[in-house]
């Protein structure tokens, strides 16, 4: 008698959602989306083995500031975010003495703090010694103020 192979096969009709999706962007941030994906119900066979694959949506958010400054107040331009070692913040304008910075991470957690005077000039912070991640820059006045927050992210 000699040695025979069965082989099964089968064959598994995709079902879809169309994608889609949508970007929106304000002067403080955007919001991409993209939803649909190729979806395939579960088939099992008279064996048990069974093969499925489910629906999978993807959302990324991207926020350049929290809160703007009032640029009658403090005109700033916060550059550049992301950043691997140095955030620069231009005051352009100011109508205040002086400003305090004022870094913190996502846990709120101070990582750095400096006061400077409120006139014109680039103001340039070492971001180096930070961890990877998440941080809230915050602008303040001297009587503690907030002028105005930027989320920066440290790569």
């Amino acid at each position: 008698m000699g040695l025979g192979a069965i082989s099964h096969a089968q064959s598994i009709a995709p079902q879809s959602i169309n994608s889609c999706g949508a970007k929106m962007t304000q002067a403080n941030g955007s919001l991409n989306f993209t939803v649909g994906e190729l979806i395939v119900l579960t088939q099992t066979d008279s064996l048990g083995n069974s093969l499925g694959v489910g629906f999978n949506a993807l959302a990324t958010m991207s926020t350049v500031s929290i809160q703007e400054t009032d640029a009658a107040i403090l005109d700033v331009k916060v550059y550049p975010n992301p950043t691997t070692e140095l955030i620069n913040i231009q005051i352009n304008h100011s109508s205040i003495e002086q400003v305090s910075i004022t870094i913190t991470d996502i846990q709120g957690k101070e990582v750095y703090t400096g006061k400077y005077a409120g006139i014109s000039n680039i103001i340039g912070i070492n971001t180096a010694s930070f961890s990877a991640g998440t941080y809230v820059l915050s602008l303040k006045k001297t009587n503690n103020e907030l002028l105005g927050s930027y989320k920066i992210i440290k790569n």
